[in-house]
């Protein structure tokens, strides 16, 4: 039983992909690192919670988008 031959340009993409990663990693700050990680987590292990707080801040940015379009004052908190 033979598997496909692997496509030349697959291990090519990979390593871009993992430079590309790499780099960005490099200029983010410690914290940044640490926070990017703490949002990484919660989206794996509570995947209801994180969702319903993605929609929150989604519709608080389109009611401020919108605001803004229509040159409303935005009340402030």
């Amino acid at each position: 039983m033979q598997s496909e031959p692997e496509h030349p340009n697959n291990r090519s993409l990979a390593e871009v992909s993992y430079s590309g990663g790499k780099r960005r990693m490099e200029l983010l700050t410690d914290q940044e690192r640490s926070d990017l990680g703490k949002l990484a987590a919660r989206a794996r292990w509570h995947p209801r919670e994180f969702q319903a707080e993605k929609e929150k801040a989604r519709r608080l940015a389109d009611l401020i988008q919108q605001a803004l379009k229509d040159d409303k004052q935005l009340p402030l908190v």
